[in-house]
């Protein structure tokens, strides 16, 4: 699972189409875990110790016009300013459909972690502490 978000967050797509292959056959049982902690851990990594409404609006925002026209349209921009906004403060809750929220979480993951300024050093670093966390549920 840390390959694969490795692969999808890097664009090495031949082999996050083979790790998904593998991951489809050994099944995909942890991995909604996984990703909500990397997206924790992204989201975090964003905005600090919060942000205002106004700053999760236009982080959606860029997040959906840098990503390809079909996964920006797949994306409510609401639910993810909602879930953006829960990731930081744990109080709020958020009611988004499980198939939305993994989508969301995943394009926030790529567009956060994918950028030039995050090292193999702070991926390894954010993708360890994301599997401790999961591996503790």
């Amino acid at each position: 699972m840390v390959e694969y978000i490795r692969t999808m967050v890097r664009g090495e797509y031949e082999e996050n189409d083979r790790l998904e292959a593998k991951l489809d056959a050994e099944g995909w049982d942890d991995f909604p875990t996984f990703l909500g902690a990397v997206f924790y851990y992204a989201v975090i990594r964003r905005f600090g110790d919060g942000a205002s409404q106004e700053e999760i609006i236009q982080f959606v925002a860029e997040m959906r016009a840098a990503a390809p026209a079909e996964a920006a349209e797949a994306i409510d921009a609401n639910a993810a300013e909602r879930l953006v906004r829960a990731a930081l403060d744990p109080s709020v809750g958020s009611d988004v459909e499980s198939e939305m929220s993994g989508a969301i979480q995943g394009m926030v993951v790529i567009h956060v972690l994918g950028a030039p300024e995050v090292t193999e050093q702070d991926l390894d670093a954010l993708l360890a502490e994301a599997l401790k966390v999961a591996n503790r549920y």
